[in-house]
């Protein structure tokens, strides 16, 4: 009996020690475990925290990288920009200076020309032609393509004969001026001397076409006409410069002349009268009426 009371006695005594510890546990566990939570969500909350601020300073890096090359972008285009001002200043003064040269160059060769002109119409004046084609020559050293002064001095070789070298400026301004009558004329008077007859007949041909009311090449064409013995051909143009000019009494005569040579006294006559009417003390005219009226009676 003794024994059940003393262990009933451990029992309750330890059942009495036992079980506030045991609430204390429990108390203690509990506490514990919502603390844990709460250090577990810290350190979730830390880590979070973490990753927010590497992507922060992986984004501001990204920005700071994205700046530099905004920046250096900027500077390089500061620096082409500078550059670009800078050369284009240089070029800018490089072009004024060249624009000064050349205003000084043309300065100083206008008034050249001026003296060079004046000194050429001197000798033109003057009658000094070979001093006169040596002004001409210094002047087309400066402007060889001066058309003017070209037929200027083409225009002088072919007054003084020289035929070889006014032929080679008259082509050349023919190429630039195609209609220059004047050079055309000249050209094919210079083939007339030199009795190329074929040449020149093509150029009054081309000239009359230019100039289709200018008698003088009407002129040339009889003249090559008759120089080739087509006779009948100069009296039908010579026709046509009587109707240009009916009133020159020197084409009337011309053109009695001819139709006597191809022996059209009717014609010849005809002319001869109208020469008369005009210019009525024209002793060739009245001379010639007479003989070709003689010869009708014998």
């Amino acid at each position: 009996m003794t024994t059940f009371w003393t262990t009933l006695r451990i029992v309750l005594s330890i059942i009495i020690i036992a079980f506030p510890i045991g609430i204390a546990i429990f108390l203690l566990s509990k506490k514990w475990s919502k603390w844990r939570k709460i250090i577990k969500q810290k350190i979730n909350n830390l880590k979070t925290l973490d990753r927010m601020r590497e992507d922060l300073l992986k984004k501001r890096a990204q920005e700071v990288k994205e700046e530099n090359n905004i920046n250096e972008e900027i500077s390089s285009k500061i620096f082409e920009n500078k550059n670009t001002n800078e050369e284009n200043k240089k070029e800018i003064k490089e072009n004024e200076t060249k624009e000064s040269s050349n205003n000084i160059i043309q300065e100083k060769q206008k008034k050249l020309l001026e003296k060079i002109f004046y000194e050429a119409n001197v000798y033109k004046k003057e009658g000094k032609l070979e001093d006169y084609e040596k002004k001409l020559i210094e002047w087309l050293a400066i402007e060889p393509n001066n058309l003017e002064l070209n037929k200027q001095l083409a225009d002088l070789y072919f007054t003084i004969g020289n035929h070889k070298k006014s032929l080679s400026l008259l082509k050349k301004i023919i190429e630039e001026d195609p209609e220059d009558h004047n050079a055309i004329r000249q050209i094919w008077e210079t083939y007339l001397i030199t009795w190329d007859y074929e040449t020149s007949e093509l150029l009054i041909e081309k000239a009359i076409n230019l100039k289709p009311n200018n008698p003088k090449y009407y002129i040339s064409m009889v003249e090559i006409l008759y120089n080739t013995e087509r006779k009948k051909d100069a009296v039908a143009v010579m026709e046509k410069i009587v109707k240009l000019r009916p009133t020159n009494s020197n084409y009337a005569l011309t053109l009695a002349e001819l139709y006597e040579e191809i022996n059209d006294k009717d014609n010849a006559k005809k002319y001869y009268f109208r020469v008369l009417e005009q210019e009525p003390g024209n002793e060739k005219a009245k001379k010639k009426i007479q003989e070709l009226s003689n010869k009708t009676t014998n």
